[in-house]
């Protein structure tokens, strides 16, 4: 049995179907709010309601499993915190798994995660590798780059009302960015190929800047402009935000580090070391959700 953490979550929905095809059963552990359950993920899998600020919830999620997926995020949830899922969560359900006896952890990081990171959610990230790191169990830390998915559909939300496509700070600094196929393609590689036991990869898609997606979002859509935000007003509005919305200060922040340049690595050796694993890019994911024009 595999536990996928955040199992309803966009990486844990690509994630699940891979598994199944590989002949693993599957518990997904979710709180079904933020995503909820959906009526059925196929046969096979075993849907359980918990929360990772519980100590039992987390018992009884790793209970009879011998490999753990965390793909959960509190990132990306406005009703809840990276702190409370990405860094105490995290720890808390890799002491359980390890208490359990669960041989293989795979933990989803981000570039960049450091105990002196320049964002909290960074700091948070590298708390859980530094915890399932001390385990005892064998690891695998999946180190990504922003989801590629997630960034085109915040970018282009606007287009219907606004007909303008967001873009922070100059649009000119490159990012690198890994697609959800990819992510879920190399965890489930990770499960299964000793060669990525114990080691930290770092795991991307293509590097881009704001402006290139946003054209390749307006050539998609067939019209749009950019509705540019200074770097200054990022900075500003990642202090300015949190008292009344911790998700928009949240990032805001990355924005503001994105602009630094740091959001872009090499990821070339690690594609290099497995190359039978398909790169999505830009125009495919693009072209496999394709933004609605208007007639």
């Amino acid at each position: 049995m595999i536990l996928v953490v955040g199992g309803t979550g966009r990486l844990g929905r690509a994630v699940v179907p891979l598994l199944l095809q590989a002949g693993q059963q599957v518990r997904v552990m979710a709180r079904g709010t933020s995503q909820p359950f959906p009526q059925k993920m196929g046969d096979g899998v075993e849907l359980f309601r918990a929360d990772l600020a519980s100590d039992e919830d987390c018992r009884q999620a790793v209970a009879g499993c011998t490999g753990v997926v965390f793909a959960a995020s509190g990132f990306g949830a406005k009703d809840t915190n990276p702190r409370a899922v990405d860094r105490d969560g995290a720890i808390r359900l890799i002491r359980a798994a390890a208490a359990a006896g669960v041989r293989h952890l795979v933990m989803m990081s981000m570039h960049g995660a450091a105990p002196d990171g320049p964002i909290d959610y960074l700091r948070c990230k590298a708390a859980a590798e530094d915890a399932v790191r001390s385990s005892g169990m064998d690891w695998t830390v999946i180190r990504m780059g922003a989801l590629l998915e997630q960034r085109l559909e915040i970018m282009a939300a606007p287009l219907e009302s606004k007909g303008k496509v967001p873009v922070f700070g100059s649009g000119s600094v490159p990012v690198t960015y890994t697609s959800v196929r990819d992510a879920a393609a190399v965890v489930v590689r990770a499960l299964r190929d000793p060669a990525l036991r114990n080691r930290v990869i770092d795991w991307g898609s293509q590097t881009l800047t704001a402006n290139e997606m946003a054209e390749a979002v307006f050539a998609r859509a067939g019209r749009g402009s950019v509705q540019r935000i200074p770097a200054a007003a990022a900075r500003a509005l990642s202090v300015a935000a949190k008292p009344f919305s911790p998700f928009l200060a949240r990032v805001a922040d990355a924005a503001a580090w994105e602009e630094s340049g740091a959001a872009s690595f090499e990821y070339a050796p690690a594609r290099a070391e497995f190359p039978d694993i398909p790169v999505t890019g830009l125009q495919q994911v693009l072209e496999a959700a394709p933004l609605n024009r208007r007639t």
